[in-house]
């Protein structure tokens, strides 16, 4: 893209094809496929002193900043020119910053940048082409298929869950032993049965007391559910009083089976 402006009667453009001198620099790169590793200073500074001299014959406005580009090119290319001094003792030798590698340095990065930003562009295009569903409202009729008593709800047991969650944060053991196997519905299932064994039909149980000797998330939540599935299929009833009371499961079925 170019823009032109009227400057004392005389149309000057400025050049916005490249986003600055390291941009230059590896679309030259890239034109004449040359290796950054191994860059020939020579070849890549007379194309580039070329490109800009081309831009100064055309009245374009060339900023400062490839102008300093092209210093920097320049004396690397004379200091390649130069015969390097040679040291018998490697102790005198004085270690200096090599501008062919902070040149190389600097490429690198940019193109990093570049790479970055053609990924974030393609990212934002994808998103633009994407529309989130609204969310949907819960319908006024809606009844969760589950034995809870009355006035308790689903909210309610998440609430109640979440509490717990931040209690046996708080009473985390620092150290625990590491169990590989994970932790399945069949498991969290065995183990609130476990519960019952001690207990017969209709004894109620402190929603919390399930959760003993449980600490990590894992196991958490999946005892929760497997407990909302036990409510699901009659095996359970969740009662509470009120919206602060403590919240008791009451047994239904002891082994599972009709």
């Amino acid at each position: 893209m170019e823009k032109s402006n009227i400057v004392a009667q005389r149309l000057t453009i400025k050049l916005s094809d490249f986003e600055g001198p390291l941009d230059l620099l590896l679309h030259l790169i890239k034109k004449s496929e040359l290796d950054i590793f191994d860059l020939p200073i020579a070849t890549i500074t007379a194309q580039y002193l070329a490109f800009i001299q081309a831009q100064q014959d055309m009245q374009l406005d060339v900023a400062s900043e490839y102008l300093v580009m092209a210093a920097t090119l320049v004396q690397i290319k004379s200091a390649d020119l130069l015969p390097q001094e040679t040291y018998d003792d490697d102790m005198l030798v004085e270690e200096l910053n090599d501008p062919r590698d902070e040149l190389m340095r600097q490429l690198l990065t940019y193109k990093q940048f570049q790479a970055a930003s053609a990924q974030l562009r393609e990212r934002e295009s994808a998103d633009h082409q994407s529309f989130a569903r609204l969310p949907m409202a819960v319908p006024a009729d809606f009844e969760p298929d589950m034995a809870l008593a009355p006035g308790l709800g689903l909210v309610d047991l998440q609430v109640a869950f979440a509490k717990l969650l931040r209690k046996k944060r708080q009473h985390e053991p620092i150290s625990r032993r590491v169990v590989r196997e994970k932790m399945t519905m069949a498991h969290a299932v065995a183990n609130i049965r476990q519960h019952f064994a001690a207990h017969q039909v209709g004894d109620m149980l402190p929603f919390e007391s399930l959760f003993d000797q449980l600490h990590d998330r894992e196991s958490l939540v999946m005892t929760f559910i497997a407990l909302l599935e036990m409510a699901k299929e009659d095996q359970v009833i969740l009662h509470q009083t009120d919206a602060q009371a403590e919240i008791f499961v009451e047994i239904e079925n002891i082994d599972g089976h009709e």
